[in-house]
């Protein structure tokens, strides 16, 4: 037997990593009493810092315009 940990989120459950589990597996699914220690807001400015970083690191130049729009959208 294996055990694998994995997050259930918007109704599906999500391995971490990146498991091989065979077509036809039989499973056993526990659900630890452990609370999620991150909210959906603390998600949320984690994804926008790395879409942001993303964004400069691309190497390519935005117009200002189109950061002005991110900014006021993100911010």
């Amino acid at each position: 037997m294996l055990a694998y940990r994995a997050r259930y989120e918007h109704g599906q459950v999500i391995p971490l990593g990146e498991p091989v589990i065979p077509e036809g597996s039989e499973l056993i699914v526990t659900i630890l009493d452990a609370a999620v220690t991150e909210s959906p807001i603390t998600k949320q400015r984690k994804a926008l810092a790395r879409f942001r970083e993303e964004i400069r690191d691309c190497g390519e130049a935005v117009p200002d315009f189109e950061r002005v729009a991110l900014r006021e959208v993100f911010v």
